[in-house]
């Protein structure tokens, strides 16, 4: 018997506990009046309150007589009832969206709301009439489309408050338990036209396989479903393992995003690597809605490719292969380049003003200002007052013989890395970037403080050991990075 199944399939899956608030929407269509009447069975069972709300699309000239139909259906059993109407064609026009998605935002919306304005301190439950039929559509649909296993599983029997308690059955078992009983519903004239995608799937695929190849085509691809569903689940757990070992969430330029490290990846199964890079990308998009396999490739490819090279995503999302990995990011966080600096050489009467005490600032763009001052200290001082700060250096003064110069890169600069030992190693600038993984593009945005080729800081970074204050440094050349907000 079909409530029997239904009713076992509701509590085996533990959908509906006593006294919950159970919402449904019901159409007046063939599948919601049959989970109508499940859910008035499972009524007679345990202690629950159903609400039904019925959303009225206004495509159809005929639609208000299925408004109507529900009103009468649920006052003759009386439970409360909530009509929503909306003009789904002109909302979906608004927001440049198909009809078809449209409608089902206004459902959701309409559902959500009523169960919080009336379930008080019960739980609530969405309970909504997809049967076998609706998932193996949802599987071919995604299957056409290009999906993961995730897609591929079908539709799920309970998804937080969201329930489907007709899962376990097929649309011919639902019209025919309608029709044995007397009880009448509504017939949605534009299911039967093949103007959405779902419509195409169920006229001329899924039907057709079940009259001309296998009577049980839905019975099958609904196991199938079930068994990819629990694979799945398996290879989640993995994957959350897996993804823990690999990505991390870090800032790169200023922009937050996630980060997928070259040397983990490659050690993951091949199979594994598509759904770490999945989570990464739905964990940055908060849906995995538009997320297709061609965009998982996409990223995986770039493992392979130069360092510097970019995809663009869904949701505005980018990823950039670089020297250990990917980064993943939301476009809309990159900020607009600042105003590049100009080059600016400290002038006679600048170090004139530094040698009589005062301070030279040289704004480097239009949010930083670069401080240099000169100081007078004993080998004592110096020891106990070397800055640790990250914007702020001590340089040895009397070694800088020419002119100081702020500026961005070019050709032929160079850093002195180690003067121990009487030895003085130097390093290319472009080399010192490249080791610290220091991205292309922002390479030429850094400000320089140089004496020619020789660049005595790298703002932010490090200075060059050879300018470095000592036991006979005698004057201190003090440089301070600070931003316009916190000078003024």
């Amino acid at each position: 018997m079909i409530t029997k199944r239904v009713l076992d399939y509701v509590q085996a899956n533990q959908m509906i506990r006593r006294d919950d608030y159970v919402v449904a929407g019901v159409s007046g269509g063939a599948d919601s009046v049959c989970l109508f009447y499940m859910l008035c069975a499972l009524k007679e069972k345990m202690p629950i309150t159903i609400h039904v709300v019925h959303v009225n699309h206004k495509i159809r000239e005929d639609a208000g007589a299925d408004a109507m139909y529900v009103k009468q259906l649920c006052e003759k059993f009386n439970v409360p009832f909530t009509l929503v109407e909306c003009d789904v064609e002109a909302l979906a026009r608004q927001q440049r969206i198909s009809a078809e998605e449209a409608g089902r935002n206004v459902r959701y919306e309409a559902f959500t709301r009523t169960l919080e304005l009336h379930r008080g301190e019960k739980n609530g439950k969405i309970a909504i009439a997809h049967n076998k039929n609706d998932s193996c559509e949802t599987f071919l649909f995604h299957l056409f489309r290009g999906s993961s296993l995730k897609g591929l599983s079908g539709i799920e029997s309970v998804r937080g408050a969201l329930i489907r308690p007709l899962l376990c059955i097929e649309r011919c078992e639902i019209e025919e338990f309608l029709d044995k009983n007397g009880i009448k519903y509504c017939i949605d004239s534009t299911n039967l036209e093949d103007n959405y995608t779902r419509n195409k799937i169920r006229h001329h695929i899924l039907d057709t396989a079940v009259r001309e190849i296998n009577p049980a085509a839905v019975s099958h691809i609904s196991e199938a479903c079930g068994k990819i569903g629990e694979a799945y689940a398996l290879i989640s757990d993995i994957t959350q393992s897996a993804y823990a070992a690999c990505v991390c969430a870090e800032e790169n330029g200023g922009v937050s995003g996630f980060h997928i490290g070259q040397e983990a990846f490659a050690g993951l199964h091949p199979t594994l690597r598509g759904y770490v890079v999945m989570e990464a990308l739905a964990g940055l998009a908060g849906s995995r809605r538009n997320l297709e396999s061609v965009h998982i490739e996409q990223v995986k490819q770039l493992f392979e490719k130069q360092c510097g090279r970019t995809v663009n995503l869904p949701y505005g999302l980018c990823a950039r292969r670089d020297y250990t990995g990917v980064f993943i990011y939301r476009s809309s966080d990159v900020q607009p380049r600042r105003t590049g600096i100009r080059e600016y050489t400290l002038s006679a009467d600048d170090r004139e003003r530094l040698m009589q005490g005062a301070c030279v600032e040289v704004p480097l763009n239009d949010e930083e200002v670069l401080v240099f001052c000169v100081k007078k200290m004993d080998f004592e001082q110096i020891g106990k007052n070397i800055p640790q700060k990250k914007y702020t250096k001590w340089l040895d003064y009397d070694k800088i013989k020419n002119s100081i110069v702020v500026r961005t890169r070019k050709e032929g600069d160079y850093l002195t890395i180690d003067t121990s030992g009487g030895e003085i190693r130097k390093k290319t600038l472009k080399s010192y970037l490249i080791d610290h993984k220091v991205p292309k593009e922002v390479r030429g945005e850094i400000s320089l403080v140089a004496e020619g080729s020789h660049i005595l800081w790298i703002t932010g970074g490090r200075i060059s050991s050879f300018y470095k204050v000592n036991g006979s440094t005698k004057r201190i050349l003090e440089l301070t990075l600070i931003t316009k907000k916190d000078h003024e």
